[in-house]
């Protein structure tokens, strides 16, 4: 782990982590594409989340 942030770029990750009570720290547009982004605070059960959909997104 980089540092103590996560910075998710998929809106379907976003709901995904919105379904399982994952709540955001902020969210913003990245200065240099103009894409949306919504930051979380890493913790083990985000990292948890972010293996199972890993493992479930089609390749």
């Amino acid at each position: 782990m980089q540092n103590g942030y996560y910075y998710c770029y998929s809106a379907n990750l976003y709901e995904f982590l919105r379904d399982h009570d994952q709540r955001y720290i902020c969210v913003g547009l990245n200065e240099n594409t103009l894409r949306k982004f919504w930051q979380y605070a890493r913790t083990p059960e985000l990292d948890r989340l972010l293996t199972e959909w890993q493992r479930r997104k089609p390749d």
